[in-house]
């Protein structure tokens, strides 16, 4: 089977070979409740055709090594299936800043192609560790089910995709004693999984609208902070802002706790009060504007908190090799008990 990911690279810490089927379980799962559950309207039929797109693109990456450029185009491909063919577009961005209205007109569907492309990358990029992007979906989804009026069609969609991811993490992360089933997602995993919360966010956005943009920034908070930072420090030192490295918000995490783990108890919980302030936004109607310049605020503040991270992290290094030195020392200094002395509680 060539579907696995094997521990043969820096970045990687699992040491057995993993099958990389996650996001073909859950896309399979979602089509086959889909089938039975929701009339197959055009929305519903063109967004599902650039799901299966990312996916067979993504399995084959996952087998082939496609590179970035493939990835990009096929992104394109199913954005423009999604706004074109199925009228999932982004016309106005409401007052997002207090100085107007901002309609997009032309603009539109140029606009929600990138858009749509940078959250696919933006999932891509932030499956680091185990649980991260199956958790972040799963928070972002459920915020939208909150807000989504009655039982139409992406509601059940959402509820559908909840239902698929759960099974997922309960073998990814080995959960209730699901050991020796660990799955990825891969790339079709982590694409399907960006396209259908931006598919989402958009038709959560369009009118009759129940959410605002500036709402919907917050729900996504942690993926679009990451991904602007990454690929931002890599174009600063001259290297294509897709290649691979250790610099990511997990990844920072993972070395400063030293357990990916305790880097996922940390981010799942974050991502959710960012997305619960964007649903406090909503329902209370605060002013996009005022939304919008927070969100940009908590994004200054994490910029500050990653360019000292480093610092913490050697801090953090330095006292756990204290405190190891420190008891290997008590260790050595306490006298051992030889098994031919018989002690007073035998």
């Amino acid at each position: 089977m060539r579907l696995l990911d094997h521990p043969n690279e820096r970045r990687k810490t699992h040491a057995q070979p993993v099958p990389l089927i996650g996001g073909i379980a859950i896309f399979g799962g979602i089509l086959l409740s889909v089938s039975m559950s929701i009339p197959l309207d055009r929305p519903l039929a063109y967004g599902l055709s650039g799901a299966a797109l990312l996916v067979v693109v993504g399995m084959l990456d996952d087998i082939l090594g496609l590179g970035p450029k493939l990835r990009i185009v096929a992104q394109i491909a199913a954005a423009l299936l999604l706004t074109v063919g199925g009228g999932v577009t982004l016309t106005s961005l409401d007052d997002l800043f207090g100085f107007g209205s901002i309609d997009l007109g032309l603009f539109a569907v140029p606009f929600t192609v990138f858009a749509i492309v940078g959250i696919c990358n933006a999932f891509n990029m932030i499956d680091g560790i185990d649980g991260l992007a199956g958790g972040l979906t799963l928070i972002a989804l459920g915020v939208l089910v909150l807000l989504s009026p009655g039982d139409g069609a992406p509601r059940i969609l959402m509820l559908v995709t909840i239902a698929a991811i759960v099974p997922y993490l309960i073998c990814n992360l080995q959960l209730f004693g699901c050991t020796g089933v660990k799955v990825f997602l891969g790339d079709a995993g982590s694409l399907l999984l960006g396209y259908l919360v931006v598919w989402m966010l958009i038709t959560a956005v369009q009118s009759p609208a129940t959410l605002t943009p500036a709402a919907a920034v917050w729900i996504v908070a942690i993926p679009l902070m990451d991904t602007f930072c990454v690929m931002g420090r890599r174009m600063l030192k001259g290297r294509s802002p897709f290649c691979a490295d250790r610099a990511h918000l997990h990844h920072v995490l993972a070395r400063c706790f030293n357990s990916p783990r305790k880097a996922l108890s940390l981010i799942l919980p974050t991502a959710a009060v960012l997305a619960g302030i964007g649903l406090f936004g909503q329902v209370q109607r605060v002013a996009p504007a005022a939304l919008i310049w927070a969100a940009l605020a908590f994004f200054a503040l994490y910029l500050i908190v990653l360019r000292y991270a480093p610092r913490l992290y050697r801090s953090l290094a330095r006292q756990r090799t204290v405190g190891f030195r420190r008891r290997t020392a008590t260790s050595d200094a306490v006298p051992r008990v030889g098994h031919d002395v018989v002690t007073a509680e035998t």
